[in-house]
């Protein structure tokens, strides 16, 4: 079976890829396979409540699937993806943009909060740097970013390793390696996983 999957793997995962061009059918498969974002929305109502006036970024906010948890007068998204931008701005207020993470259109210190999630292990370490490094130029001093991201645990079970091996992102990583990317931009406030329906995630909440 194992075998079989295997030699599957790449076909099986363009596949994915092509339906996740479909902004509606990618947040639809989604919801199903993390039941809803419940994990996400405990994470965003309890470990990462904005104030109305706070300035929010969302790197990668693909649909925009998460503004409805902040001041959508005070909410910027951006992704790199223009479908998912399309869909945002049709489904959603605040501001949306199309942009490059490693190369973020905005002033020094402009976003009292940052949210990342689900981009890193999209990308190589080399790239998550460059994001990171990102992420920090545009972060107020006194400002806090969360980070959420996929992660590869000893105890995933056999639906979830199956989910990952068949997931877009090739770069899915320990905590500890999520960790070492971090710390070289990063203080680290909060550190913790949780689950999501079949998806487990690394949660760090972040400060200069």
């Amino acid at each position: 079976m194992d075998a079989v999957l295997k030699r599957k793997t790449p076909m099986i995962k363009n596949y994915i890829s092509q339906l996740s061009k479909n902004p509606s059918l990618f947040i639809f498969l989604r919801r199903i396979l993390e039941n809803n974002f419940k994990g996400e929305k405990i994470v965003l109502t309890e470990h990462f409540v904005c104030g109305p006036d706070e300035q929010v970024l969302d790197i990668g906010c693909g649909t925009g699937e998460f503004s409805v948890f902040f001041n959508t007068g005070n909410y910027t998204g951006i992704d790199i993806e223009d479908a998912y931008i399309d869909y945002a701005k049709k489904h959603y207020a605040g501001a949306f943009f199309v942009g490059d993470a490693t190369q973020l259109p905005f002033a020094d210190g402009a976003f009292k909060k940052i949210v990342i999630l689900g981009v890193l292990h999209h990308l190589d370490d080399a790239t998550s740097a460059r994001v990171l490094a990102e992420a920090r130029r545009v972060l107020a001093p006194d400002g806090m970013m969360l980070l959420m991201e996929d992660v590869d645990r000893p105890k995933n079970n056999f639906l979830t390793r199956l989910l990952h091996r068949l997931d877009n992102g090739d770069f899915i990583r320990t905590k500890d390696a999520y960790e070492a990317l971090v710390v070289k931009h990063f203080s680290i406030t909060e550190n913790f996983d949780i689950q999501s329906g079949l998806s487990p995630y690394q949660v760090f909440i972040l400060s200069k």
